[in-house]
């Protein structure tokens, strides 16, 4: 299992990257509506960490090309739920926002896992 640690921290920049790249504009134009704080960085480990936890369990069988596939697309879930954050704005506390949304992607990350299909290589 060691041996598939350097994927692993690549598969995470990856997602990153495409968090960071997607999340960019949405923090920048929304940071007057949203007090952004860095606990919520935090999107970028905790929903991944659920889907690699859940990845080590062997619940359903996986291929490179899921291990590869899926977190990219949970890096589109992230600034989907930024955007929802600045849309809510200040109309609930910030840290029940926080929370809902860290939850929600969490979510999305367990029904990535189970609802992507084996993929072939």
């Amino acid at each position: 299992m060691s041996y598939l640690l350097p994927i692993y921290i690549w598969v995470w920049l990856m997602h990153a990257g495409i968090v960071a790249f997607l999340s960019a504009p949405v923090v920048y134009f929304g940071r007057k509506r949203v007090h952004w704080h860095w606990q919520d960085l935090l999107v970028l480990v905790i929903p991944f960490g659920i889907w690699l936890v859940l990845l080590g369990s062997d619940f359903v069988s996986k291929s490179l090309s899921n291990v590869c596939l899926e977190p990219v697309i949970l890096g589109l879930a992230v600034p989907i739920a930024a955007l929802i954050r600045v849309a809510i704005g200040t109309r609930f506390s910030e840290s029940a926002s926080f929370i809902s949304l860290i939850g929600a992607v969490s979510a999305v990350a367990v029904g990535i896992y189970f609802f992507v299909p084996y993929l072939e290589e």
